[in-house]
């Protein structure tokens, strides 16, 4: 099977998007996933507003070097959200010609947030956006069953469940669970992790910070692959506090390439 590469800013957020871009494409990559809006408080978001000067050089780079934004981040579900607040971003996304808003749920009345959800996918749909919702253990949506409940009363494009695969594999799925209908066959994020969290470090420490290529470490990942549809997008996200503080970021995006291909290789599997 073969699968198309892309580069997350996660592990890469000393990057502006402009330099996210040209890493990438020295490396290999074919695309790219962008954060358009700051995942927590003290984040501080990179001014991509429609018409300013940073998007319009992140599209000049991006025609220039023939990559594409396959996903842009994040929008978090909280108990007040407003999805007005995000237009400015979707029409970024839009812009920037994106396929997918990645969505994180931290509300835990599942209505109120499902219904967030639909408000937000409705105004991302006009501007040619699906959403991608990720669960992690460390929010409300903490399990493939949570984030099928919240996806549930929405067409089969409009919102989807996004595999990670620390996550997936974090929460206690199996390989096997791939199957489930509300799953993005076409995208996941891939990465690796020990099979245990280390002692040391919270859940979302480790997510943020501390996770290891795939193949580098003893989650499954390679059983996650033949349930994917062919072509679909492979999305590096593997943020390493480690890798941050000791490459820059074209080393650190050509180590995630090489990390890639190899990791697809030994599994029998092609990319783009």
């Amino acid at each position: 099977m073969s699968f198309t590469l892309s580069l997350a800013h996660l592990g890469m957020l000393d990057a502006s998007p402009p330099q996210l871009v040209e890493a990438a494409h020295a490396a290999g990559f074919r695309g790219v996933g962008m954060r358009l809006h700051p995942a927590r408080p003290g984040e501080a978001p990179f001014p991509m507003h429609e018409g300013g000067p940073m998007l319009r050089e992140t599209l000049a780079r991006l025609h220039e070097l023939g990559l594409e934004v396959h996903d842009v981040e994040i929008v978090r579900i909280r108990p007040a959200f407003d999805a007005r607040a995000f237009d400015g971003v979707l029409a970024s996304a839009q812009a920037l010609g994106a396929r997918r808003l990645m969505v994180n749920v931290d509300d835990v009345d599942t209505g109120r947030a499902t219904a967030h959800i639909g408000m937000l996918a409705e105004r991302a749909a006009s501007h040619g956006l699906n959403l991608g919702l990720e669960f992690m253990v460390y929010t409300a949506a903490r399990s493939l069953q949570v984030a099928r409940e919240l996806v549930r009363p929405f067409a089969h494009d409009a919102v989807r469940v996004v595999v990670d695969a620390l996550h997936f594999f974090r929460a206690g799925c199996t390989p096997e669970d791939m199957v489930d209908p509300s799953i993005d066959h076409h995208f996941m994020q891939i990465n690796d992790a020990p099979a245990q969290r280390h002692p040391g470090l919270s859940a979302s420490e480790e997510g943020r910070a501390h996770r290891l290529f795939a193949g580098e470490g003893a989650l499954p990942v390679h059983r996650l692959l033949p349930y994917l549809a062919g072509g679909a997008v492979l999305s590096v996200e593997s943020p390493s506090a480690i890798r941050t503080a000791t490459l820059d970021i074209h080393s650190r995006a050509a180590a995630a390439w090489r990390s890639a291909h190899h990791f697809l290789q030994g599994h029998g599997h092609d990319h783009e």
